[in-house]
């Protein structure tokens, strides 16, 4: 974990030890979320592994300590799903209840077999749940599907609408390649429908997008996952995007920002 005053650069914090380990299904903890939760504590979502149907769950009051992770099996009574990729949730106030989102290749003709997880693109759509305790949930369901592989979608709440980001997981994994970037869609409510796309506004190929506010500006955070290194681009009105300056920790991948009011005692515990 990091944390930053002003959203341009993130230090790492706990010495740059891990805070958080998964020891069951797959072993791996990749792409971890972090929001808010309805009892006030801290939840995190994490991808399980390549080929899990499941995504891990943990929680905690202060960002530091964390409960053990526990997996959620969102897509283990969906045939045919092969993958549950980047989980992330957010509130919907007219239902007060929380939407989780991730990205899943389905294809019940298929198995796993030797899939090429890493290198190799597969079709991928966004699937998602409600929940309004995180104790239970319902079944999974399709969320958004443009026509084309997509991954990683973000969503953040502004105003009377949501903003969410995703990956157009076209083309392939080249630095040359076409797609393989970041656009912007909106949507008023769940289920859509979705404003028309705006992008690329990332170059390619990335991935892992993170939206948040700093200074009155959209920030899109991505990670050039063939590079090993992070970019950004920034808006005043989500709609033209440019080159931004933010500095994460070296060797940080997939990550997500959850912004802290200013009156939080937390970020004074980080900064010793």
């Amino acid at each position: 974990m990091a944390v930053s005053r002003d959203g341009h650069h993130f230090t790492p914090v706990n010495g740059g030890a891990p805070l958080l380990r998964s020891s069951v299904g797959t072993g791996a903890l990749r792409d971890p979320f972090i929001g808010f939760g309805p009892d006030g504590m801290f939840h995190l979502l994490a991808t399980d592994g390549w080929a899990s149907p499941a995504i891990l769950h943990a929680v905690s009051a202060d960002l530091s300590t964390w409960s053990s992770p526990e997996l959620m099996p969102v897509m283990t009574a969906v045939p045919g799903a092969h993958n549950a990729w980047a989980p992330e949730f957010f509130y919907v106030p007219d239902r007060q209840c929380y939407q989780l989102i991730w990205s899943s290749a389905v294809d019940p003709g298929d198995t796993d077999g030797d899939r090429d997880w890493q290198n190799t693109g597969q079709d991928h759509r966004i699937w998602g749940c409600v929940t309004t305790d995180f104790r239970s949930y319902s079944p999974a369901g399709l969320f958004f599907d443009p026509g084309f592989s997509v991954i990683d979608a973000t969503v953040v709440h502004d105003g009377g609408r949501f903003v969410m980001a995703f990956k157009d997981e076209r083309g392939v994994n080249e630095l040359t390649t076409g797609h393989k970037h970041i656009k912007i869609t909106a949507f008023t409510s769940l289920g859509g429908p979705f404003e028309p796309t705006n992008g690329p506004v990332s170059p390619a190929p990335v991935e892992g997008p993170a939206l948040f506010r700093r200074d009155g500006e959209w920030v899109l955070i991505f990670d050039h996952f063939l590079e090993g290194r992070y970019g950004a681009v920034s808006s005043r009105d989500g709609l033209s995007w440019a080159p931004a300056g933010v500095v994460v920790p070296q060797g940080a991948r997939h990550a997500s920002v959850l912004t802290l009011p200013p009156s939080s005692p937390l970020r004074f515990q980080f900064e010793e």
